[in-house]
């Protein structure tokens, strides 16, 4: 035998013995594993690789803690800024307008500013007409007193006169018919004197008529000229100088910026729930937050056709850009009360209940409960949640009742 087949031998009997060792480690092993397996002694085991299933497979959610809030019940209505006070002014005296002495956007004072004037030249003639009058009727007084002054003394030579006949009649120095024309006289200048009297009286009543004509005339002109009845400033302008201005027909409105009312219409169900001086409303107009405002009125009716009724808050001193015109967003606040609440995504419909769910060891747990108002995004939870727990916010819609859950994060209350 060759030295070379010698080692060839041995070469094949080292590896035959290898591939035996290897084959006697893995059946030792092999029987270790399974042995093991029966015994239930491993981390390998099924509840292990069970949990470790159901840890992979829960669902990521977050929760929050359910908080102690004040909920309200409350309408939001689309409402109007309108003016508390405010004047459509026409002329006193109809007649063609002279002038108008303001224009739109101009500010006036009430009983100062002086607005627009109608026929003032007619009217200034008539005051002086009604002036030559009252002095012509004031001549005619004095005329009457003058002719009763004269007549009285000629009534004063004729009675004495009168006296002398008598006496010349009892020396039957004149005849006694001369006597009865003299007394005759006498009477004849006493009915003048009562009839002068007369005219005075009637003279009289002409002057002060007269007079209340001039103070007609003067009142007309002064109505002529129009002053302004409010402050404010002219919002309309709706008639020109040279146009025909009639009793009624307005030819500016002036609004009062000062003082202005947020005015709503709400539904009839609220109707009595809704306090003059108790009920708030959160009015927002223009961009600008106005804050709450007491109820001032309430329509002591209700609109039959619509079914609604009419609500006002008064504001006072409003920003400049909240003018009457402007839409107002309007929260209209009929109660509240505190309440435990959670945000309105953690409750869900569950087999025809409302329920939230809370996350116990490490699972799902559907809560049932009974909701009341919704204030900002949380409901109120009425019964079923007696604590303030957190209940699962997101991928509460991806979980039922035992579900695996993870959490993620917890949000803040």
């Amino acid at each position: 035998m060759t030295r070379q087949k010698i080692w060839q031998n041995v070469i094949s009997l080292g590896i035959a013995a290898l591939v035996v060792a290897v084959g006697v480690v893995i059946a030792v092993l092999s029987g270790w594993m399974f042995g093991e397996e029966k015994d239930g002694q491993t981390p390998g085991s099924s509840e292990t690789r069970q949990a470790a299933s159901e840890a992979q497979n829960a669902v990521p959610v977050i929760v929050q803690p359910a908080r102690t809030m004040v909920f309200e019940q409350r309408v939001q209505v689309a409402g109007n800024i309108l003016s508390k006070r405010y004047a459509l002014v026409s002329a006193r005296i109809p007649g063609t307008l002279d002038a108008i002495f303001v224009d739109e956007g101009d500010l006036v004072e009430a009983g100062k500013t002086k607005l627009f004037q109608t026929d003032s030249v007619k009217l200034t003639q008539a005051v002086a007409i009604a002036q030559e009058q009252v002095t012509v009727a004031e001549c005619s007084v004095r005329e009457k007193e003058a002719l009763l002054e004269k007549t009285l003394v000629a009534k004063e030579v004729a009675e004495a006169d009168l006296a002398r006949y008598r006496d010349l009649s009892q020396q039957s120095a004149v005849s006694r018919q001369m006597v009865e024309h003299q007394a005759a006289q006498v009477r004849q200048l006493e009915a003048d004197v009562r009839h002068v009297r007369t005219l005075i009286e009637l003279a009289k009543a002409q002057l002060e008529q007269a007079r209340l004509n001039l103070k007609i005339a003067e009142k007309d002109l002064a109505d002529s000229l129009v002053i302004a009845p409010v402050s404010g400033r002219v919002s309309r302008r709706m008639k020109e100088p040279g146009e025909m201005a009639g009793a009624g027909e307005p030819v500016l409105r002036i609004d009062d910026l000062s003082l202005v009312e947020v005015s709503i219409f709400v539904p009839s169900e609220y109707y009595d729930q809704v306090v003059v001086g108790q009920t708030k409303m959160r009015v927002r107009a223009a961009g600008r937050d106005l804050g709450e405002l007491p109820v001032s009125f309430k329509s002591p009716v209700i609109e039959p056709r619509l079914r609604t009724f009419q609500v006002k808050a008064l504001l006072q001193s409003p920003p400049p850009e909240v003018v009457p015109g402007c839409l107002a967003e309007v929260t209209l606040v009929l109660a509240s009360r505190q309440g435990l609440g959670v945000p309105a995504p953690a409750v869900q419909q569950r087999g025809g209940r409302n329920v939230v769910f809370v996350v116990a060891e490490g699972k799902a747990k559907a809560v049932p409960v009974e909701l009341g108002w919704e204030t900002e995004g949380w409901r109120e939870i009425r019964s079923g949640l007696s604590a303030v727990v957190p209940v699962i916010t997101t991928g509460q819609s991806l979980v039922d009742d035992g579900t695996p859950v993870r959490v993620v994060k917890e949000a803040g209350p």
